[in-house]
Parts: structure tokens; C-alpha cells; sequence
């Protein structure tokens, strides 16, 4: 008579271990080790100030862009003044055209990126210019240098201005450029002692 015992799966112990594919703890822990040194070598060489006035100078390019648009469709003027000291834009719905802030009208605030500022530039996009915000018939409104975008898209005046970052690096310098009679919109970069007109 033969007697045979079968085990069961739960009682069967493997004779050596059975290594799962993957990664160890140290071995993550050391590449972590690398890319950390590799991301502190490099962060120097990042100027995050160039960065910066490209989204200042993209954020006064669009309000400039939306008070346009604004003005055309509402069928009313919209006056843009820019607050050099406070560093941002102030948008009015002028509803009733007066030039003047009323109690009904809608007033809006577009602040500057951190870290960007309006400042006069080595050199105007058509000659010397002494301020950060300059045009041929640039109005005044409550100390403020203001534009206005009238119903039929055409501005006050033509208008130039200059944004540049906290470092102010020869690089960092950016204009935006408004066209009087159409309204239309570009900005530039100061790269190499040029304005250098941006697509986007």
C-alpha cells in the first residue's frame, strides 16, 4: 500500500525568496540625490525676471486689447489710465463719455505682474523718451496718464508703454504700442539695444 500526502498551498514555503520587478528605496533615494544637485546647478542660470515682464507686458497688452473690444461693442468710451505708483491699470466704463468717474460707471483694476514695474527706457521705440508711459496726446486724469478707446475702436492718442523687472537687466526691457487711429495693439522686446516686435 502506498500512502501519498499532498500539501497544501497554504503550508508550501518557497525554498529561496521571489524578487518582485521594481525599484529599491535606495535606489530611488539616489536618483532623487542626482536630480537634486542637477536642479541646483542650474537654477542660477534661470532669469525668472525675463519670464515675469513677458507676462506683464502680455497682461497691459490685453487690457489694452479688451478695453478696445470693450469700447466697440458697448458703444461707449472706455478709458484706460495707468497707475505708475501703484503699478497697475485702471479701466473705465464710461458710459456716459464725460471723461470723469460717476458713481454708476464700472471701474476695474488690471494689476502688473511681481516683480515688474513701468520705467523709462534707454531707448523709446521711436526716439528718447523720458517716461514709462508717453503719447502725442496723452491725457492726464487724476494724475494719471491716460488713453481713451472711443466707439469706433480708434484711440485718443497713440500711445507707447514701458515695462521692465526689478533687476533691470539689459533683456528685461518690454514696450507695448498702440496705434492711434485703429487701436491696434503689439508689444516688444529690448534684445541687443533693438525692439524686437513679438507675434503673441
Amino acid at each position: 500500500m502506498v500512502l501519498s500526502s499532498k500539501a497544501s498551498p497554504s503550508h508550501v514555503t518557497a525554498s529561496r525568496s521571489v524578487r518582485r520587478p521594481g525599484f529599491s528605496v535606495v535606489e530611488l533615494l539616489i536618483v532623487c540625490g542626482i536630480v537634486a544637485i542637477f536642479a541646483t546647478l542650474a537654477y542660477p542660470r534661470v532669469d525668472f525676471g525675463e519670464y515675469q515682464v513677458d507676462a506683464g507686458a502680455r497682461t497691459v497688452r490685453t487690457a489694452l486689447q479688451n478695453a478696445e473690444r470693450l469700447a466697440v461693442t458697448e458703444r461707449h468710451d472706455v478709458v484706460v489710465s495707468f497707475d505708475l505708483v501703484n503699478k497697475r491699470l485702471r479701466i473705465l466704463e464710461d458710459s456716459n463719455d464725460n471723461g470723469v468717474v460717476d458713481r454708476d460707471e464700472r471701474v476695474s483694476y488690471v494689476a502688473l505682474e511681481n516683480g515688474v514695474r513701468f520705467k523709462s527706457p534707454p531707448a523709446g521705440l521711436s526716439g528718447p523718451v523720458s517716461t514709462a508711459v508717453t503719447g502725442s496726446n496723452l491725457k492726464t486724469l487724476e494724475g494719471m496718464p491716460t488713453i481713451v478707446f472711443r466707439r469706433d475702436g480708434a484711440a485718443s492718442t497713440d500711445l507707447e508703454v514701458y515695462l521692465v523687472s526689478s533687476k533691470e537687466l539689459q533683456n528685461d526691457w518690454r514696450a507695448i504700442q498702440v496705434v492711434q487711429s485703429t487701436g491696434h495693439t503689439d508689444w516688444y522686446r529690448y534684445l541687443d539695444n533693438l525692439w524686437k516686435i513679438e507675434s503673441v
